[in-house]
């Protein structure tokens, strides 16, 4: 038993897990030794090296599936609760796995009756209060979507999955607001929890219009894995009913009965796209594109359920307008979020916004497309001529800061047609050509006007010039493997 947990090699500790389980289920024994051994199992899972404790925790799972029923419900309550505290405290995500795959087969097990008892120690702790109060509501968090994936009949037996959607919808509701950075994580295991109530038991939420509110808010959480859970349930959700029938498939979905959810949900699924490179995630950005394309086509068949008339009435009436000027045409709006979205020069958020039209490309209607050609080639040929002015000629078509946006352009015009595509592209470049013009009139006209100022806009700008200069021969002589040249100040 020591050797399954403190040998430094993996095949000595499997192996040495193998041939105690085998003792302690073939070798006659008393009920204190049995008790004893045991014992000694529950105490390694709280080793001090991670290896160590995985091993501990796979023999333990292969003691709960090898033991005799009658002895395991016997033992239930020793095996359960240590489970239950090392899953709460443990440090290590391999671990936490490993002792959830643990209480899931404990549970999968065990008689209903014992299974209804962890449940009412699960649904004590969630409503517990005092300062030590916050691990065990995590606890109970985590230990809810257990229940639900490995015995979801339970879940469905009598009141349990009302208890249990009401638990997580208060949790929801009062950390929407974002006032403690501490509950991020109880919200997050209760959104998990919402996840595999989903997935597991679908015919229970659909209808709880309360939650998928909720959900739609926490797409603009501060925290990147409570916007990307919230972000796979409502795609989640969508995917299920096709946009273009929206009002007859889906008319019980929460899209159509949450008055403007459709514009909720492409606001805060473009405020994820709209961040800086540092706080890029690459798999919330997919899931926001692929939302955002299902959006769109909603948005484009039923545009008279995008907005909330009773929100649009609370503003002044220059606010109507504009709400009744959107309605019109929500999708106007969303591409223009879109090619607003992508003017700075973030690398990952542009790419984002170009993956986003090519999507759009390749889901819709070509003709649906066409009123917005302008707002996506927009940034797109920015992104590439600002790309080669970086780079020389020769090397401008191996970055990947041109290659993305070149190619979905191609994808854009392939799609909406090389007439439409061309017509559109002139008048882009024709709007750089004005815009580039009277920049360069006001400059003309602040150098007789305010020479000062003009003045020190040049300085400025040589300056700019010579740091870039400098920068460029610091590059060259770093390629050649020659220290960068001291300067002083």
């Amino acid at each position: 038993l020591m050797l399954s947990v403190q040998s430094q090699k993996s095949p000595i500790r499997l192996a040495s897990s193998q041939i105690f389980l085998q003792y302690l289920i073939d070798y006659p024994m008393g009920k204190q030794r049995m008790d004893n051994h045991l014992h000694q199992i529950v105490l390694n899972i709280k080793y001090e090296y991670e290896e160590g404790r995985l091993s501990a925790i796979d023999l333990f799972s292969s003691v709960i599936q090898k033991f005799p029923l009658p002895v395991l419900e016997e033992k239930s309550q020793f095996f359960f609760l240590p489970l239950v505290l090392q899953l709460a405290n443990d440090d290590s995500k391999k671990c936490k796995e490993a002792v959830a795959e643990c209480i899931s087969l404990l549970l999968q097990r065990l008689s209903t009756e014992s299974v209804q008892a962890f449940f009412g120690y699960a649904k004590r702790w969630s409503v517990s209060s005092g300062i030590d109060s916050l691990p065990m509501q995590r606890a109970s968090a985590q230990l809810f979507g257990i229940f639900v994936e490995s015995r979801p009949d339970y879940v469905k037996r009598g009141s349990n999955a009302s208890d249990l959607i009401s638990i997580v919808l208060d949790v929801m509701l009062k950390q929407i607001t974002f006032e403690s950075e501490s509950g991020w994580e109880l919200l997050y295991h209760n959104l998990v929890c919402t996840e595999k109530l989903n997935k597991q038991l679908p015919s229970l939420l659909p209808a709880n219009y309360e939650i998928w509110g909720a959900l739609v808010k926490m797409l603009a959480y501060p925290h990147p894995w409570i916007m990307q859970v919230s972000s796979r349930i409502i795609s989640s959700h969508l995917s299920t009913i096709e946009p273009t029938k929206l009002l007859s498939d889906g008319s019980e979905s929460f899209a159509v009965k949450i008055p403007g959810c459709l514009y909720k949900i492409a606001s805060n699924l473009c405020r994820q796209l709209d961040v800086e490179d540092i706080h890029y995630v690459e798999s919330t950005s997919t899931i926001a594109i692929k939302t955002i394309s299902w959006v769109f086509r909603a948005m484009k068949q039923h545009p008279n359920i995008c907005y909330d008339v009773d929100e649009s009435n609370k503003g002044d009436s220059g606010e109507e307008e504009n709400a009744l000027a959107r309605s019109k045409d929500p999708c106007l709006w969303l591409m223009t979020r879109l090619s607003n979205i992508a003017k700075p020069k973030d690398i990952h958020r542009r790419e984002s916004v170009f993956k986003c039209f090519a999507a759009l490309c390749t889901s819709c209607n070509p003709d649906d497309l066409i009123p917005y050609l302008e707002l996506m080639i927009d940034p797109i040929d920015r992104a590439i001529r600002e790309g080669n002015n970086l780079h020389p000629d020769e090397q401008a078509g191996n970055d990947p800061k041109i290659a993305i946006p070149k190619d979905v352009l191609q994808i854009v015009e392939d799609t909406c047609g090389t007439e439409q595509f061309i017509r559109a592209f002139a008048e882009v470049n024709r709007k750089v050509r004005d815009k580039r013009d009277k920049r360069k009139q006001e400059l003309a006209s602040e150098a007789i006007h305010n020479p000062a100022a003009a003045a020190q806009r040049k300085i400025k700008r040589q300056m700019g010039k010579r740091e870039r200069k400098k920068g460029k021969i610091d590059d060259r002589r770093a390629m050649r493997g020659a220290s960068k040249k001291r300067r002083h100040s």
